[in-house]
Parts: C-alpha cells; structure tokens; sequence
C-alpha cells in the first residue's frame, strides 16, 4: 500500500465513525434542549482532528524509513539493527513513530534515515517548530508563560493536557544560537543620524549582589508627526522614529554593536552629522567621543541633555508644590540665563536648608550640562524618546515584576528581545539554525549511481535538509 491509499484508508476510518455517531446514531426526532448536544459534537470533533493528523504524521514518518529500507543501495551497502521508537511533541499533537537503525557497511556509519532524512534533532521531544515558537514567545513574556502559551496551541483545543515547564522552556531558549547581524545590501544614504542613549539595572543571581546594567542605544534618521493631540491644552504632538534600530549588552559591547551598525547599514561618507542624546551620564557623555564615529574628518558629533531628564531635574529640585520656581528656572534656562538661574536656585535653597543635597545635586547636574541642554533646545529637529524606550523595551519583560537573572540567562534574553524590538523573524532565524548544519550523507552520490527508482516518491536530494520537515508540517 503506497503512502496515498494508506493516508485515505485513516481518513476515512477516522472520519466514518464520527459521521456515524452524529448522524447515524443521534436523535434528532426528540424534542429535547440540551447544551450537551453541542459540547459533544465539538469535543469529539477536536478529537477526530486530533486523532488524523497524528496520524498522519505518523504514518509519513514511518514511510520515509520504509522507502529507504526498499532501496538496492540499502540492501547492497546497509543492515537494519531493528526498529526503536521515537516521540516527538508537534504542534499538532504528540507523536510516536518507529524507525530502523542503520548500520552503514560502507562508510562505517549507523543513523536513522528518517532522522537524517527531516534532519531532527538527536533526542529531542519538542519538534522546532514548539520550540521555534518558545524563543518568540520568551521575547515579550516569561518562561513560564511561553511555555502556556505554546502548550495551548498543541493538538486539541478543548482538552489541552499538555504542560511546557518553565525549565523546559528556558533550556530551549539558551540551546538557540542567536545571530544579531543586521546588514543591509544596499546601504542607506543619509546626512544626519541621530542616537539615543541609556541604561537599566536589572535584578541579577550569581553576581555578589550587584545589579546587572542594560546600556542601550536606539538610532533613527528622523521623526515624523503621526499625530495631534486637541482634547487637553497641555497635549503634545506624537512623532514616530523613521527606520529605528535598537542595540543593546551587559558586557560593554554597546560602541562596538553600534558602529558596526552604522558602518554596516548607512554610506558613511555621505553623513555629516551625528547626533547623541541622553541624560548625562559620565558613560554616555563619553560615548559620542569615540574616535570611531568618525568616519570623516568633516563628519559633525554633536551631544545634547534630552528634555525628560532635564525636568526631572528641575522636578526634583523644586518639588510639586513650587510651579512657579519651576517655571522661572526653566525660562533661565530657555533664555540661557546661567547667572539668575543660580540665583534664583540659591535663594530657593536659603528657604528650604534641610534640602540642600537635592537642591545642589540637581543645580548642579544643569550646570554641569549647561551647553549639551542648550543644543538640545535650540535644534528643533532634536527630539529624544529613549525613556520610553527603556521602559517598554527593557523594564517591561525583565523589571516589571520582580526576578532576578544570572548573566549568561539575560544575556540570551536581551538577545531575543532585540530581535523582537528590530522586528526581525525569530521562527525563521530559529529554523536557520538547523540549516546551516545541513550536511550531506557521504554516500548519496553512489546511492543515485545504483539507479533506484524509490527517490522519485521523496525528493531525497534534500538529504539532512531542515526544510524536509518544515514544508510537511
């Protein structure tokens, strides 16, 4: 029986018995209101979908060997050490199938051909597209709840047993081998780049105490309104970062992913300018000093104080209660008015002595970043979102609720999270990972020189090719 009329015989088995129990069977000339009737009908309608396609799955799995078994190559060069079984967790179900063992008389080789054949990993029990979708899950959520999620797309719909670990999905997402190039064929031709900079202390394990630091970028090339707000007085105009990019490591690798960004994706020699914005911090404010942004000796590097940590400054220097001294120092600053702004912070410090760190620490933060404000304000076409960023990219998944991370596990994590913030296909990345170890079995040009006829029903040119079993399933 050919793989076809075996598939047909399944279905129509499976599918004869359901149609004669609703409608053979079932008494539709009662007069009768039951909600039963609907949720029988359902489930073990879920159970029939459930029950074929494992089968299916089954029976080709168990077809491949077959074939193979059947070859003249097979029987010349390669002896059959009986039959063992395998399960595999698939989105459709779990699945137990058997397949011979090999021993290879020519190359001195054992395998299993349906192994090799859809290029399955060795003794794994989640297939890759479970774990495929892990990784993308475990890129906005926990462990924990990816494994949830996952598990209740597997098989049936209403009678989901399944259960992924917490443990299992973590182990899946650090087994992914995760590749962060970002290149362009053709690379962009811009004259100004701008860049955003900050950082996020995540809670760590293994690390004597001591927070691990998230330092980030986001480069852009401009911003675009998308739209305005008319409901309050105090709205603010929303703008969108035109081709955004977001890199970020806990190892101080930050200049070098960066660089390589710009080198790898933009014309440096058409840039003329290159603009850095953040809160002042020494890391950053020695950022844009790295003599590898220039890529031209006429190239400008510019450095600016963003809007939000300078009124959160003045925020805290002033306190809610004070929006007039608020307003004063903010014009000072506007008008780039330094002497009446320490005035007027030195008065406001003789009322308010018991503050006196807070009110020095933040005068002095202005002072100290006088000029990088000053561009900030004076070039419209500067405007820094990056708290926003820090926020949603970063403290969302690892600092919204509290955990703590080794470095080797965040690490992986930052690196799926970036894939997810750049819009990059992790499921597709993932099932790279199998075909670049695609490597042909060495005997497969003699086994076409023996002039079989069995590789016409599998294509088996595709020996160990990952996509064997992505295109089935």
């Amino acid at each position: 029986m050919n793989i076809i009329s075996h598939f047909n015989q399944i279905l129509e088995e499976s599918f004869n018995n359901f149609l004669k129990k609703y409608f053979y069977e079932s008494n539709f000339w009662n007069k009768t209101s039951d909600i039963d009737n609907y949720i029988n009908f359902m489930t073990d309608l879920d159970d029939f979908n459930y029950s074929f396609m494992t089968n299916a799955i089954k029976s080709y799995f168990e077809y491949i060997d077959e074939i193979f078994f059947n070859t003249k190559y097979r029987n010349k060069f390669c002896v059959s050490k009986g039959f063992y079984s395998r399960t595999v967790l698939t989105l459709f179900g779990e699945v137990t199938f058997k397949r011979r063992y090999y021993y290879d008389k020519k190359d001195n080789k054992r395998f299993f051909f349906t192994d090799y054949f859809l290029n399955l990993p060795k003794r794994k029990y989640f297939d890759p597209f479970i774990c495929a979708n892990i990784c993308e899950e475990s890129s906005s959520s926990s462990y924990s709840k990816s494994g949830k999620i996952v598990a209740n797309k597997i098989g049936k719909r209403m009678n989901n047993n399944i259960h992924i670990s917490r443990a299992s999905a973590r182990n899946i997402v650090m087994n992914f081998d995760i590749d962060n190039n970002n290149y362009l064929e053709n690379k962009r031709r811009i004259e100004k780049l701008f860049v955003m900079l900050d950082e996020k202390f995540v809670g760590s394990q293994f690390n004597n105490g001591k927070d691990l630091m998230i330092k980030a970028a986001v480069l852009f090339e401009n911003t675009e309104l998308v739209y305005k707000h008319k409901k309050k007085q105090d709205s603010i105009n929303r703008y969108r970062l035109v081709n955004s990019y977001t890199c970020a490591s806990i190892d101080n690798e930050l200049l070098n992913d960066t660089i390589d960004y710009i080198y790898n994706n933009y014309d440096v020699d058409c840039l003329k300018e290159i603009n850095f914005m953040g809160d002042c911090a020494l890391w950053i404010k020695n950022f844009p000093k790295s003599s590898w942004f220039k890529f031209d000796n006429n190239i400008q590097i510019n450095f600016s104080m963003d809007g939000f940590h300078f009124s959160q400054a003045l925020g805290n220097l002033t306190t809610q209660k004070y929006d007039d001294v608020y307003n004063a120092l903010y014009e000072y600053v506007l008008d780039n008015n330094k002497e009446d702004f320490i005035r007027l912070c030195n008065e406001f410090l003789d009322l308010f002595p018991e503050r006196k760190d807070i009110i020095e620490s933040k005068r002095d933060y202005i002072l100290n970043n006088w000029m990088e404000r000053q561009f900030y304000q004076n070039h419209s076409y500067l405007k820094c979102s990056m708290e926003s960023h820090i926020s949603h990219i970063f403290a969302d998944i690892f600092t919204s609720r509290p955990k703590a991370y080794s470095k080797k596990g965040l690490r992986q994590l930052l690196k799926l999270r970036l894939l997810k913030v750049n819009n990059k296909d992790i499921k597709n990345m993932y099932f790279n990972n199998f075909r670049t170890k695609e490597v042909k079995l060495n005997h497969s040009s003699t086994y076409y020189n023996e002039y079989d006829n069995y590789y016409n029903e599998i294509n088996f040119e595709k020996f160990l090719h990952f996509d064997n079993y992505i295109n089935f399933i």
